[in-house]
């Protein structure tokens, strides 16, 4: 095709492609089949692709299409798409893109490979187009059951997992019990043993003594035989004990194969669990414009719970994965900045739909730590402070102190003006499954895995958890990464 777009000054050479791509009504874009950063390069678009996007042909041939997404695009499902095309597969996915005006748009991709004669991927051709929001009722009550399905399968995987633990607490506690009485029984072994020794010297003087004392040796030889039937009930003891450990072991080897089965089962349906929460989410932002002053104390709501929903989803599969020993923390300097700009923008909106106010302290400060995972107990405490505060504010800031160790470090701390949190409860309040004994307590606001998610990815990172609170001003929790 001789007048792409007349682009022969473009360093990267376009693609010639058949005209009658030029015209479709869709959008159509061809790569070059390099998947590392900064990704492929764009060799051909066509018309519908400039009506999309504003972009004419000149202005994108020779770089990354990446260039165009939005910094709210779902960093998982970008990831998804990437490893379907590594993979040889065609890639579906909607991502949040810009417009060359600056507008965003919610557009679907179907990615499919160019297979050349050699057998292998030269290029990739991608159709897009632009997601039309659908807020009837039918699409928000499908949004509902979807949800309502992944909320089942959550609480239930909870269940297995409590059930699971207490089996293994229960076995662990028989098989502690077991071993200890297999050393008692060991410990009285070895004494009779001792015991039998000694008598088998006396036996042997009483002998050597025979035409002295004859009583005295008959009366040793039946001592020696209660001696033996002792030696014998403590053989059967240890016996017994040996085929009661090894049924402790069989019993914990076939509940760690059924947490490995559970974890396998997590791990297949994290995609299935995230894909109706990430579709919630589009469509509460395209709700978002769309309400009015009114509705805006509703959406808020549901912003919230959103939120609270994808946090702790998250949350809950890092911390199985990090205990299954799939997912291993990368400790690294990390920049402060970026991440709290990152959250600043997510929870801004929230807190402005609930009514309350959201800062965020810069802070240019490095640390050690995993970037994924101190981000996920930022976004659970922040979560948490939303879920529980109704009016005020709400403050996300960092100070510099010493760590227990005596390290240099960052106390990162989520200031809120809720219900706060007495003496007594601050001692429970990290455990898994509780919450504030309240008669108003809300009974929407989940089941108190937040905190002790928490808890648990503090621990894997090695970072202290603390929280200072005031009943009915407020409380603040943090958290202490060291400094880099």
């Amino acid at each position: 095709m001789s007048d792409v777009h007349g682009l022969k000054d473009i360093k990267a050479k376009p693609l010639i492609v058949q005209p009658m791509w030029d015209r479709l009504d869709v959008a159509v874009i061809v790569t070059d089949r390099n998947l590392a950063a900064p990704g492929p390069t764009i060799r051909y678009v066509n018309r519908a692709f400039t009506r999309l996007t504003g972009y004419r042909a000149d202005e994108v041939i020779g770089r990354s299409p990446r260039f165009m997404q939005c910094p709210r695009t779902d960093k998982a499902v970008a990831a998804a798409i990437k490893q379907d095309l590594l993979d040889g597969e065609h890639a579906r996915g909607t991502l949040v893109n810009r417009r060359k005006d600056g507008s965003e748009y919610l557009c679907t991709l179907v990615i499919t490979p160019l297979i050349g004669p050699s057998g292998e991927t030269e290029h990739f051709i991608c159709v897009a187009g632009d997601l039309k929001e659908d807020c009837s009722p039918s699409a928000v009550q499908r949004l509902y059951d979807e949800l309502e399905q992944a909320q089942t399968l959550v609480e239930d995987l909870e269940r297995r997992q409590q059930e699971a633990d207490e089996t293994i607490a229960q076995l662990r506690k028989e098989l502690f019990t077991a071993n200890g009485r297999y050393r008692e029984t060991l410990s009285q072994l070895e004494a009779v043993q001792e015991r039998l020794s000694l008598r088998e010297n006396a036996l042997d003087s009483r002998t050597r003594e025979f035409d002295r004392s004859d009583t005295e040796l008959q009366a040793s030889l039946e001592e020696l035989r209660a001696m033996d039937e002792e030696l014998r009930l403590s053989l059967e003891q240890v016996e017994e004990a040996n085929a009661h450990l090894a049924r402790s072991n069989e019993e914990l080897t076939r509940l760690r194969a059924a947490d490995a089965d559970k974890l396998q089962l997590l791990g297949s349906a994290s995609h299935d669990l995230r894909q109706p929460v990430m579709s919630m989410g589009l469509f509460l932002d395209v709700l978002r414009h769309r309400l009015g002053d009114g509705e805006q104390p509703i959406l808020g709501g549901l912003l919230a719970a959103h939120l609270s929903i994808r946090t702790l989803l998250d949350g809950m599969l890092d911390t199985a994965r990090l205990d299954a020993g799939a997912l291993e923390p990368m400790i690294e300097p990390l920049s402060m900045r970026d991440m709290l700009e990152a959250i600043q923008g997510e929870f801004t909106i929230q807190a402005e739909m609930r009514g309350l106010r959201f800062r965020v302290m810069p802070c240019s400060a490095e640390v050690f730590s995993d970037a994924q995972l101190l981000e996920r107990i930022l976004r659970n405490l922040l979560a948490n402070a939303l879920k529980y505060t109704n009016s005020g504010s709400i403050l996300l800031g960092s100070r510099r102190c010493r760590d227990g160790k005596g390290r240099s470090s960052l106390r990162i701390e989520v200031w809120d003006t809720g219900p706060g949190i007495d003496e007594r409860s601050q001692t429970v309040i990290f455990e898994e499954f509780r919450q504030l004994d309240s008669r108003n307590r809300d009974q929407r606001r989940g089941v108190g895995l937040g905190l002790a998610i928490v808890a648990r990815l503090a621990r894997q990172l090695d970072h202290e958890v603390g929280l200072r609170s005031w009943p009915g001003r407020g409380s603040v929790f943090s958290v202490t990464v060291p400094l880099a």
